[in-house]
């Protein structure tokens, strides 16, 4: 059965929240393309010279954690995001909660939160390591889009890519 919005919460957090996220456990290769350990990813953030920009969320699911992601906007964006847009980062969920629709679905809240949030905004873009092949799968399948831009990245090639929030409000 695939789980509905409903079922899961998006708790932004502030950048001294770091201890809500720590519950999330993932592979060590899941980790490293995910950007790092929790605490490396809240000290990176906290040296941002942009935190009004960048929004960190829980994903949580019966008042349990099982995920984390990041959303930046102008002026936090990457170099190799378009203007007006948001990108999505260090998304990850739990190992126990993989494979359940819950990544999915937490796309779709995303999309939602940014709509509601940020109705100016029309399209999420994202890095992903080429040699994720889970996660590029993962991408494609909630109907992200190669951009065509693959850079250097922190541990290796990424391909960026973009999907419009209608989209993936819909598809994913």
């Amino acid at each position: 059965m695939r789980p509905s919005n409903f079922e899961l919460c998006l708790d932004k957090l502030l950048l001294s929240d770091e201890e809500l996220a720590t519950a999330i456990d993932v592979d060590g290769d899941q980790e490293e393309f995910s950007g790092g350990q929790i605490r490396e990813i809240f000290d990176r953030l906290r040296c941002s010279p942009h935190q009004e920009s960048i929004h960190p969320f829980s994903v949580t699911q019966a008042d349990s954690p099982i995920g984390f992601f990041v959303l930046r906007e102008a002026p936090a964006l990457p170099d190799w995001a378009f203007p007006g847009v948001m990108t999505l980062h260090n998304f990850r969920i739990s190992r126990q909660f993989q494979r359940q629709g819950l990544g999915a679905a937490t796309i779709r809240k995303m999309a939602q939160w940014v709509a509601d949030n940020r109705p100016a905004v029309s399209l999420l873009m994202l890095s992903v390591n080429t040699g994720n092949e889970h996660a590029l799968a993962f991408y494609r399948s909630c109907s992200f889009r190669a951009t065509g831009v693959t850079l250097d990245g922190r541990i290796g090639y990424e391909m960026i890519m973009a999907s419009e929030i209608a989209t993936l409000l819909v598809d994913s």
